[in-house]
């Protein structure tokens, strides 16, 4: 049985403690005309609206369900439409499963029953489809830690980091190519994207050290053990829902250990999550004597011709 999940910050940790290794395929991007498309609004989350019409259009018949992270901007919307679509009909038969997952990034005694409760959900829910748990599962943390660690070293790309991070979390094999970075460091914040344009365009101009959507799924897989990798999720400062109280700081922290000279940063068009950090964001940069560029609303799977920085760095 083949499971994919959908979702940023996927708890890889968590899924290898119950023998699980979904393939990711929140990347995935369908831009062909589907059934679907009648019933999917323009402001709906991309990465949602793109899910769903793969699963119409049978682009994940080798997968028997796929999870949906609560926790993630669009999953829920994207769960929900799934069974609707369904239920209307538009759904193809074979299509994988919906299943949704909420694990709560926190670090109580509630919280931990409810993650082990929905856990134990998931895993009798995956029982009756034939999955039987891997006994030596292992999360993709090893991989994503370093390749924060060499993106910030110079050594790695910044799109060479996103292309191999996308590959290792849908089950490709990748691998980084060397590199040798030069020129001012960037931290790249904001919202997450569904491809590494934006991260060569920032490449070309000096040091991309570090970016938001690889430090939340590195920290989000983290973890040996299931108590040790639901800690993980608390402590993932980069987590889509976390309280501004504890990204703040992070962001503080990430710009002095990675040295940023700059931050980069950009949101979808439709986001109701991120872009309300934008302001605070600023004030610290300006606090910390650090460069700040808002790029404004640029596509998630942006071309170069989206790409307009020049004289705002």
């Amino acid at each position: 049985m083949r499971t994919g999940v959908f979702g940023f910050g996927a708890p890889y940790g968590v899924f290898a403690s119950i023998g699980l290794v979904p393939v990711d395929v929140t990347l995935h991007r369908t831009q062909s005309p589907t059934a679907a498309d009648r019933y999917i609004e323009p402001f709906m989350d991309p990465f949602a609206a793109s899910v769903l019409r793969g699963m119409v259009a049978g682009e994940f018949d080798d997968l028997d369900a796929i999870i949906f992270l609560r926790e993630s901007p669009g999953a829920m919307i994207a769960c929900q439409y799934a069974f609707e679509l369904a239920r209307r009909g538009v759904m193809p038969a074979h299509a994988p499963t919906p299943i949704m997952l909420n694990i709560l990034p926190a670090d109580h005694a509630a919280a931990d029953r409810f993650n082990r409760a929905e856990l134990a959900r998931l895993t009798e829910t995956l029982g009756r489809f034939g999955w039987v748990a891997e006994p030596e599962a292992e999360g993709h943390a090893g991989a994503f830690d370093f390749l924060v660690q060499a993106q910030s070293a110079g050594e790695v790309s910044g799109e060479n980091a996103f292309d191999t991070r996308a590959g290792v979390a849908a089950g490709w094999t990748a691998k980084a190519a060397p590199y040798v970075a030069q020129g001012p460091r960037f931290a790249l914040l904001g919202a997450p994207l569904g491809n590494g344009v934006l991260h060569a365009a920032l490449d070309a101009l000096g040091t991309l050290a570090i970016d938001q959507q690889a430090l939340d799924q590195a920290h989000a897989a983290r973890g040996t053990g299931l108590a040790d990798a639901l800690r993980a999720q608390a402590v993932n400062s980069f987590a889509a829902r976390q309280p501004k109280p504890l990204y703040l700081p992070a962001v503080a922290e990430l710009l002095s250990e990675h040295r940023i000279d700059r931050v980069f940063w950009q949101v979808d068009a439709h986001d109701d999550l991120w872009g309300w950090l934008m302001p605070q964001v600023r004030a610290l940069c300006a606090d910390l004597g650090v460069g700040f560029t808002d790029l404004g609303f640029l596509p998630r799977w942006p071309e170069p011709r989206d790409i307009v920085i020049g004289e705002r760095v």
